[in-house]
């Protein structure tokens, strides 16, 4: 504890908006050179016994923000703070109790907490709420409760439960099928900071699909995504604490990043490739590809492997990666990457020549009825 503070006399409150005095609202965070000094009166506050403080530690605790991750004491402040009622705490709570929970009893004790958080109309409770409805996790699959809980968690300010909204409407899962709403829906998330509404919004305009068509707007989108450099964090308003320090929050908002950024470059790649709101470049293609592709985005796997291994977007064909590529590919279930990868093998390109290999690559394919297949056969053959 930073001994030069003087914190006597301090009420816990006036501890505690201490403590928030040295977020930066630009960056989301506490500086670093700040840390020791804010955590002084954090600390301070949750002594005087103060839920709120409770509440905010057993958060950092839980995120491992400014100090050590330790589940044990995010265990035991977040409970003492969710059990005087602090919203964001039982949210924080069922968080850490559901990712440890083993058994039955264990995972309707976490639930409990999510409950409660519901019944304060905590936005991410009731976005999880009705992300439990709609995969028919713990409850049975029920769309239209879940349609009615990110409805209601769309009312609180989430902006992924808008996002879900659109989803919802653009399947008619629940709800009829209804495009415009879907993409009306999906710019109201995207306005209040979802990364998957961004990402469905530029869908949406890539496919005129309840939108007029507009490759333009469809690139803005995802360079919105692509350009991001802190993706997974929103500055919550300090003053609401059902929002405050909202771990479920920034957790979901790393998955989804982990999941949309790869997908919004394959796409940046789609449009560059083949010209759609811009000049054809194969090497501004095979960039975004290569980037999606080294986070493990299959689609882009198969893409980057066959340009590099046809010499498109670059000097010369990159044999050795292409193959690295269409290989990660091809487990991934991918079978048009065995086109390119049985020439490789046939030819020794890339990877050690194993004709027998080859051919029955191209075989497997050709049965399948795959008609490049044929042709590329054919020019093996051709070759001998």
């Amino acid at each position: 504890m930073n001994d030069d503070l003087d914190i006597s006399g301090k009420t816990a409150e006036e501890l505690l908006n201490l403590y928030f005095g040295f977020v930066n609202y630009e960056i989301g965070e506490i500086p670093e050179e700040d840390t020791e000094k804010a955590f002084t009166y954090l600390i301070a506050a949750a002594n005087k016994g103060l839920p709120e403080a409770w509440a905010e530690l057993g958060a950092c605790y839980l995120a491992g923000l400014g100090v050590e991750p330790d589940e044990a004491k995010a265990h035991d402040l977040l409970e003492k703070a969710a059990l005087k009622n602090e919203a964001n705490a039982q949210m924080n709570l069922y968080i850490l109790m559901r990712d440890k929970a083993q058994t039955g009893e264990e995972k309707k004790d976490a639930l409990y907490w999510l409950n409660q958080a519901v019944e304060n109309n905590v936005p991410s409770a009731l976005f999880e709420t009705g992300t439990l409805y709609y995969h028919g996790l713990v409850h049975e699959q029920d769309l239209k409760k879940a349609f009615e809980y990110f409805s209601k968690a769309a009312d609180a300010g989430s902006a992924e439960g808008f996002s879900m909204l659109g989803t919802m409407y653009h399947l008619g899962q629940g709800v009829n099928h209804d495009l415009k709403k879907a993409a009306e829906f999906f710019e109201k998330a995207a306005e209040l900071g979802s990364i998957t509404g961004l990402y469905n919004l530029g869908n949406a305009y890539m496919g005129g699909l309840g939108v007029e068509q507009d490759y333009e707007d469809a690139i803005n989108c995802f360079e919105d995504i692509t350009d991001l450099e802190e993706p997974f964090y929103l500055m919550p308003d300090l003053e609401d604490k059902r929002t405050r320090s909202d771990i479920a929050q920034i957790f979901h908002r790393i998955q989804v990043y982990n999941m949309i950024y790869p997908a919004a470059h394959h796409n940046l790649g789609i449009m560059y490739k083949q010209g759609l709101g811009t000049e054809i470049n194969e090497t501004q293609a095979l960039y975004h590809f290569m980037l999606a592709a080294e986070n493990g985005f299959a689609q882009s796997c198969l893409q980057a492997g066959t340009m590099l291994y046809t010499g498109e977007g670059v000097k010369e064909s990159e044999p050795e990666k292409a193959f690295e590529y269409l290989n990660f590919a091809l487990n991934e279930g991918l079978e048009e990457a065995k086109l390119c990868l049985s020439l490789m093998y046939y030819f020794g390109e890339g990877v050690e020549e194993n004709k027998v290999k080859g051919i029955e690559m191209i075989d497997d394919l050709i049965v399948k009825g795959n008609v490049p297949a044929i042709q590329i056969k054919n020019s093996m053959l051709d070759k001998e």
